[in-house]
């Protein structure tokens, strides 16, 4: 597949067990639009938009303050101070050094908006619809009462990108940390309507109307058996699932739990740092034009080395 001006382009990059996402958005006009999703290696993420020549970012979301997703973000809004539009944070406090010097530098930067962004938030990016699937309401509202697990504050974020003249958009799901808690959630308000033999039921809608189906998935909490379960991802069915990891992870990720309910679900599974009976991914680079049949591409570079982005020809 052919990267055009107008195609979606999401980098996951191999970051170990961390998050540092890279997405272009289609470009409308000559201009094309930036965005970032968590920042573990401050090195590796800045030497990657340097390549691909990004001198402003449209928005920069923290999903949540553990360390793995933040603890480059205070080198990055150094780096674009004054070129960052929007800083989209869970909202949830945490008390670490890092996620303070994160809070202390958006604010210090004037042209930042600052937004605690919750389920059911959209926005249109250069013909891409980005919606805010997690945390709910439900959970946002227990951060300082009944309490909610850090990771279950993860912001998920689902981008659809539909061609001109195509029937069914190209959907791609980035699942941060999230857990059971939060997952439960997201089904609960996105909910498919399936029809089903029962005559006494009388909702009659086909069952393709579901708002989850993506073609893309980027695994949470790097394959924690937490943040994968069966019946979940089947609501999702992943054409491809990309699993940001370590080849010597100390928490044992991939959890052999989650990589068999993925294995059941996707065709295309990629590990962008694979353990040793892992292959791995590299960076791993979703490419859409538009249509329901995005293309994979893996870099292969190990997590110490510098990846060379793919570029329009």
């Amino acid at each position: 597949m052919p990267i055009l001006p107008t195609s979606l382009l999401v980098h996951v990059l191999n970051v170990g067990d961390g998050d540092a996402i890279v997405i272009e958005f289609p470009e409308v006009d000559g201009d094309r639009r930036y965005g970032l999703v968590d920042c573990y290696s401050s090195k590796k993420t800045l030497d990657y938009l340097a390549k691909l020549g990004i001198t402003e970012l449209e928005f920069v979301c923290a999903t949540h303050p553990h360390y793995d997703h933040i603890r480059g973000m205070p080198a990055l809004l150094d780096a674009y101070k004054g070129r960052i539009m929007d800083f989209w944070d869970s909202g949830f406090r945490h008390t670490s050094l890092t996620y303070d010097k994160v809070i202390a530098k958006v604010v210090a930067d004037r042209r930042i908006r600052y937004s605690r962004v919750t389920s059911g938030m959209e926005t249109v990016c250069n013909g891409v619809k980005v919606t805010v699937l997690a945390p709910s309401i439900a959970l946002r509202n227990r951060y300082d009462t009944w309490g909610v697990n850090i990771n279950n504050a993860s912001i998920v974020l689902k981008l659809e990108y539909k061609a001109k003249g195509v029937k069914n958009p190209s959907v791609i799901i980035l699942g941060a940390d999230a857990q059971f808690d939060s997952w439960s959630n997201v089904v609960e308000e996105f909910p498919a309507w399936e029809k089903t033999a029962n005559p006494d039921q009388r909702i009659q809608v086909d069952r393709g109307r579901n708002p989850l189906n993506c073609q893309v998935l980027k695994v949470s909490h790097h394959g924690s058996k937490h943040g994968t379960l069966l019946e979940f991802v089947e609501k999702l069915s992943p054409g491809h699932a990309i699993v940001s990891c370590s080849s010597t992870s100390s928490y044992g990720f991939p959890h052999e739990i989650a990589k068999l309910a993925l294995e059941e679900t996707s065709s295309g599974l990629y590990y962008t740092d694979g353990a040793p009976h892992e292959s791995r991914s590299g960076t791993t680079v979703v490419v859409s034009n538009g249509t329901n049949r995005p293309e994979i591409r893996e870099l292969g570079e190990a997590r110490s080395a510098m990846a060379a982005p793919p570029v329009p020809p």
